[in-house]
């Protein structure tokens, strides 16, 4: 078995991701650059056509092990091919849809011992396996896009441009950075989120698609990022854009 990336969204040295394949062309070789294998999930044909290639609409990983798939995605290549890597895959009990929030059962934000999620619209199956063990926490907010709303600096760290998330973060003891709302790219949609655009691929190096270069806030990411020794590293030379992230899931 090949060595599973143990946290969730917390890579140590990432050496394959998931991600939507409607990014290969534009990802494919950024990544491989920096010796990372991406996995391409398949367009998920029951959201919005527009949101289709996101990974985060598809695919949840619980940490370890576990890891959850659209309906859509069974008997699968992709699915064989997670099970075959070592995966223990859990197809969700979902009927998704074009319209929010029909579309984001999935779209929990877990990181390392934590899951921020809505109540209402998560998978139930996620949340009960996490209610089933008492070290891990939960954090509920009602916004369902949670993954495509918060980029993960580190266990507990992050920044967020969703006011509700702020609020339970902070509560929680989480340190957050809140961001202007928008400027992110994403085709067809006035604006994406930071979540979306972003990933780790190790324990000091976190990813964004394109740069900063024209949002806001910009010094007050990086700085942010600075004092918790985090690198960042910008993929391409475009505006930074949402892609519904990607998910490591082996390690060097």
């Amino acid at each position: 078995m090949k060595m599973l990336t143990e946290k969730a969204n917390l890579p140590v040295d990432c050496s394959s991701l998931i991600i939507g394949e409607k990014y290969s062309d534009i990802l494919d070789l950024p990544l491989k650059s920096l010796n990372i294998s991406p996995v391409y999930v398949p367009n998920n044909p029951f959201v919005d056509e527009r949101l289709s290639g996101h990974a985060d609409l598809s695919v949840f990983h619980a940490g370890g092990e576990n890891i959850f798939l659209a309906p859509y995605l069974r008997d699968t290549v992709f699915a064989e091919n997670l099970t075959e890597i070592g995966f223990e895959v859990h197809f969700s009990n979902i009927k998704q849809s074009k319209k929010y929030p029909f579309d984001a059962s999935l779209n929990a934000c877990c990181f390392g011992n934590t899951l921020i999620c809505s109540k209402n619209i998560t998978d139930a199956e996620i949340i009960e396996q996490f209610e089933k063990t008492g070290e891990r926490r939960i954090i509920y907010s009602r916004q369902g896009y949670a993954r495509c709303s918060v980029c993960i600096v580190d266990e507990n760290s992050v920044i967020t441009a969703d006011r509700g998330i702020y609020n339970a973060a902070v509560k929680a003891g989480i340190d957050v950075l809140i961001i202007e709302q928008g400027h992110v790219e994403l085709t067809g949609f006035e604006y994406g989120f930071l979540g979306g655009a972003s990933f780790k691929i190790s324990k000091n190096k976190l990813c964004f698609t394109g740069t900063l270069d024209a949002h806001p806030d910009k010094e007050r990411i990086l700085e942010f990022l600075k004092i918790r020794n985090i690198e960042p590293v910008f993929l391409t030379d475009r505006p930074v854009f949402d892609i519904g992230g990607a998910i490591p899931i082996l390690e060097k």
